[in-house]
């Protein structure tokens, strides 16, 4: 039997299936697929532009051959491992890789902008120290890597950035900026447990999306099981005369010249007196027998719409008339070969069907085929039932 649009129930699962396995509280790896190679290619990005816009300080604050030590730490050594990771960014294959080498260029702008402090006179100095702090606090909360890749990232950093500021590259050492020590570790701590509740937050927000669309999955199937409810007969599982009716309205609606379609009206003959003298539940078994017969002959583009009680309309597109007839002969024998004993006609007699044809006819509309055929039903039923009528 064709099938509505309405009906697309099973597409829409097919279109939006629901994914059982994955958990919203599995909040890292919803962040990881958030997580994509555009975070790190912008915080890249913006890493190399720092990196490169600070000589200009560098130049204004340092003297020429502390001026060259810096230079050769931002250019020889931070800015060719950015710029590595950005071309590793840009293929899937190498994004472990990547991340490591992305991990590896924070490390080293944190202590070479440390380093760089340590020959800046006050108070420059503080400030390419303060800088580098910055730089892990931000590695932590923007960098885009894992988590795992991020913890040891900031730890690292944050470990040989204390003994730089402690020893100020001299030796003996200096052990000054004693207090920087404890503000490193600080900036450590919060700028992990910034990232871990920014992760929570984004898995929160993954849960709720995902929620939704489920939500709306489950919305979708809702609906178009009520309408397959609404525009289906509940005892025979065909349609019903509410979808017919839209049927008509649609073709009637429609602005494209119509070709025509096929219609079969299919009436039990005495069925009234069957349900009288085998009652109603025989009668409800009897109809839904005469259904299945007539879906298994017909084709998948056949509409089979429940018209009345005991009548029944089809719709056949694209059928000729003598395909139409052929058909139409065809349900006739079906139901009689399923031998089903009329009680109200005598031993013998069995359950058939009349039915009325009506070719089709180009620019006629669907009402005025199914008037058509069910004249001709009338004719089958008055030559002695049993019959087609044309």
């Amino acid at each position: 039997m064709a099938t509505s649009p309405i009906f697309a129930d099973e597409s829409v699962n097919e279109q939006f299936p629901i994914d059982q396995h994955r958990r919203a509280s599995d909040w890292p790896e919803a962040t990881r697929q958030l997580r994509g190679s555009g975070a790190r290619r912008r915080f890249l990005v913006g890493s190399l532009l720092v990196n490169v816009a600070a000589l200009g300080i560098d130049v204004a604050v340092l003297d020429p051959w502390h001026l060259a030590l810096a230079a050769g730490l931002r250019l020889l050594l931070v800015t060719p491992l950015v710029l590595l990771a950005l071309a590793l960014n840009r293929r899937p294959a190498d994004r472990p890789l990547q991340a490591v080498v992305q991990a590896i260029a924070v490390v080293a702008f944190t202590l070479s902008v440390t380093a760089i402090g340590q020959f800046a006179p006050e108070p420059f100095a503080g400030r390419y120290m303060m800088s580098a702090l910055f730089v892990v606090f931000a590695g932590a909360l923007v960098s885009a890597l894992s988590w795992r890749t991020t913890k040891i990232m900031t730890v690292t950093a944050t470990m040989l950035y204390i003994p730089i500021v402690v020893s100020g590259l001299h030796w003996p050492p200096a052990w000054t900026n004693i207090d920087l020590v404890g503000l490193s570790l600080i900036t450590c701590v919060v700028g992990l447990r910034a990232r871990r509740r920014k992760e929570a937050q984004i898995a929160e927000l993954v849960a709720i999306r995902r929620s939704d669309a489920q939500l709306k999955r489950e919305l979708r199937r809702a609906n178009a099981a009520l309408e397959r409810l609404s525009a289906t007969d509940a005892l025979t599982g065909v349609f019903n005369r509410r979808y017919l009716d839209e049927l008509i309205e649609q073709d009637t609606a429609s602005l494209v010249p119509s070709l025509g379609q096929s219609v079969l009206m299919i009436d039990v003959d005495h069925f009234k007196l069957f349900n009288d003298c085998g009652g109603h539940a025989a009668g409800d078994r009897c109809l839904q027998q005469i259904v299945a017969a007539i879906r298994r002959n017909l084709r998948s583009c056949d509409v089979v719409v429940r018209y009345g009680g005991e009548e029944f309309a089809v719709v056949l597109p694209g059928l000729d008339d003598a395909e139409l007839h052929e058909t139409a002969e065809r349900l006739c024998g079906a139901v009689s070969d399923l031998k089903i004993p009329h009680p109200g006609l005598g031993e013998a007699a069995v359950v058939t069907i009349s039915v009325g044809i009506a070719p089709a006819v180009p620019a006629e509309t669907l009402a005025d085929a199914i008037q058509r055929a069910d004249k001709s039903l009338y004719r089958a039923k008055r030559g002695g039932r049993n019959r087609v009528g044309a």
